[in-house]
C-alpha cells in the first residue's frame, strides 16, 4: 500500500457517546488544497467512530501515514493529549501535527502536548506546502507563515487566508455522509459555510471582533449545494457561519437563487434577532428556511450589555414570535453564570426563558476561552491560571468556567440542571422532545440492522 501523506483525526467530544454528529468543513478544504497538489489524505473521525483508539491505532498501522494532523477543539483536548502520547509510544518516528480553533487561541499549548508542529489561523496555503516539503525531506519551513515549532520556540501570528477569492470547496470524499446525524433533522443532513469571522463583539469570544467578516464567491456556494442536494440526497443543510444573517441582501440574493433553481432542501441557521425582520423571513422561509439559533445569552439587559451583545428582550420577543408564526423552530441558548451576574440575575435568565416561545432552550456555564476577554477576568480575578487549559487537558481539572464573584461552580452546575428540568419537563416541551428522541433512535436502530 503506497504511504498516505496525511492522516488527519477529528473529535469535537471530550466523551464517545453522542446524539448529534458533525463533519469537520475545515478539514474538508484543507485536503482539497492538498490534493491539489497531488498530496494524498483521508479522515478517521473520533466522532463517527465513538471514540475508538483502537480502530485509530489499526488505521495508522495500516495506511502508515507520514504526517498525522488534528483539528482541536477546547473540550476536545484531554483526548488529543492522551492520542499523542499513544501516537509516541507505538508510533516514534510519525510526524503530529495540530490547528484548529483552540491552537489558535492557546498556541504554547502545543509544546504541552508533546506534539511536533502547529498551524495557526487559515492553512489551506501553508499547511499543503509543509506537508509537500516534509514528504521531499526538505525541512526548512521559514517562509511558511503561522507555524508553531517548540523545538525552535518559533509561535507566529495567525497566517490569513482570502476566502473572497477562495475557489475551494470541501474534500467531500473524505465524509461518509451516512454517518453523519442530527437528533433533530436526521441522517440525510450535512453543513455548509458560506463565510468567516464574525463583525461583532462578544467577551465571551476569542478575540472579538478583530476576526474579519469575510464571504466564500457566491458562484462557490451554488456549486456546494447542488452537489450536497443533488449529488447526496441531503434533505437538511446547516449553515455555520457564526452569524449566516449578517449580509441581508446576499441571503435575499441566496433564497432568490434557491427558488429559481427549484432546489428541495431545508435548512437552519446561526443568527442574531437584530440582523432579522419579518421580510427576511418570510423570504427565508419560502426557500426552506426551517430552523433558527439564536444565542440570548442573559434574560437581564444590563448583563447582556456587558458582554456587547446589544440586544434588548423586546427585540428577541418579537423576532422569536416572527419566527414563530412563519413557521420556524427554535432554539435559543443562555449562559448561566456572565461576569458580575448574581443568582437573582441567573434566575431572571432562566425566567425569561421560560417567557420566550422558543421550541428549545441550551444553558452552559460560561466557559473562559483562551485569550477571549471572560480568560483575562478569570485571571485576574484568580479564579483560575495562565495554565488552567493545560491542567484540564491532562486531567487535573474541570474546563476553566468563569465563576462570578459571590457563587460556586457547584451551585451554577445544579441551576443549570435545574433550568433544563423547568424548561423541559413542562408538558409541551417533554412529550414533544420525547417522540424526537424515540424516533431518532429508532432510526439510528433500524439502519444499523440494514448494514
Amino acid at each position: 500500500m503506497t504511504q498516505l501523506d496525511c492522516l488527519f483525526i477529528s473529535s469535537s467530544k471530550a466523551k464517545a457517546l453522542q446524539f448529534s454528529i458533525y463533519p469537520y468543513l475545515g478539514i474538508g478544504y484543507l485536503s482539497t488544497a492538498m490534493k491539489q497538489i497531488n498530496l494524498s489524505t483521508a479522515l478517521f473521525d473520533l466522532d463517527v467512530h465513538h471514540g475508538r483508539l483502537k480502530k485509530l491505532f489499526k488505521e495508522i498501522e495500516n495506511r502508515k501515514p507520514l504526517i498525522v494532523g488534528y483539528s482541536i477543539m477546547s473540550i476536545s483536548l484531554p483526548v488529543f493529549y492522551k492520542i499523542t502520547k499513544e501516537l509516541k509510544r507505538r508510533f516514534p518516528d510519525l510526524i503530529i501535527v495540530a490547528g484548529g480553533p483552540h491552537i489558535t487561541s492557546d498556541p504554547s499549548i502545543i509544546s504541552d502536548m508533546g506534539i511536533d508542529y502547529g498551524f495557526v489561523g487559515h492553512s489551506e496555503k501553508s499547511f499543503p506546502l509543509f506537508v509537500e516539503r516534509v514528504k521531499n525531506n526538505y525541512f526548512d519551513f521559514s517562509d511558511i507563515q503561522g507555524m508553531i515549532i517548540p523545538k525552535e520556540n518559533r509561535y507566529d501570528k495567525a497566517a490569513f487566508y482570502d476566502v473572497e477569492k477562495s475557489n475551494l470547496a470541501p474534500d467531500y470524499s473524505l465524509y461518509d455522509f451516512s454517518k453523519y446525524q442530527n437528533i433533530f433533522y436526521g441522517r440525510k443532513w450535512f453543513s455548509i459555510i458560506t463565510s468567516r469571522g464574525c463583525a461583532y463583539n462578544c467577551k465571551f469570544c476569542k478575540d472579538p471582533g478583530k476576526n474579519k467578516y469575510r464571504e466564500y464567491p457566491f458562484e462557490n456556494i451554488k456549486e456546494q449545494i447542488r452537489f450536497l442536494v443533488n449529488e447526496k440526497g441531503i434533505e437538511w443543510l446547516s449553515f455555520v457561519d457564526d452569524t449566516f444573517t449578517y449580509n441581508r441582501e446576499r441571503i435575499l440574493k441566496l433564497c432568490q437563487w434557491i427558488k429559481d433553481e427549484k432546489i428541495d432542501f431545508k435548512w437552519t441557521c446561526c443568527t442574531r434577532a437584530d440582523t432579522l425582520d419579518e421580510e427576511l423571513i418570510k423570504t427565508m422561509y419560502d426557500a426552506g428556511f426551517r430552523y433558527a439559533i439564536l444565542g440570548v445569552e442573559a434574560g437581564d439587559e444590563e448583563i447582556r450589555k456587558q458582554i456587547n451583545k446589544n440586544i434588548s428582550n423586546a427585540e428577541y420577543i418579537h423576532i422569536i414570535n416572527s419566527l414563530k408564526e412563519n413557521g420556524v423552530r427554535v432554539l435559543c441558548s443562555y449562559v448561566l453564570g456572565n461576569p458580575n451576574e448574581t443568582y437573582e440575575q441567573i434566575y431572571e435568565t432562566i425566567n425569561f426563558s421560560l417567557k420566550l416561545k422558543a421550541d428549545y432552550a441550551q444553558y452552559y456555564n460560561m466557559t473562559a476561552l483562551p485569550q477571549s476577554p471572560i480568560f483575562r477576568y478569570g485571571i485576574d480575578s484568580k479564579i483560575f491560571g495562565e495554565r488552567v487549559w493545560t491542567e484540564y487537558m491532562k486531567g487535573e481539572r474541570d474546563l476553566p468556567y468563569y465563576i462570578p464573584q459571590g457563587l460556586e461552580l457547584k451551585t451554577l452546575k445544579r441551576i443549570r440542571k435545574t433550568a433544563f428540568l423547568r424548561y423541559y419537563l413542562r408538558p409541551k416541551h417533554f412529550f414533544d422532545m420525547g417522540f424526537r428522541f424515540v424516533k431518532f433512535l429508532f432510526d439510528i436502530t433500524i439502519i444499523k440492522k440494514l448494514r
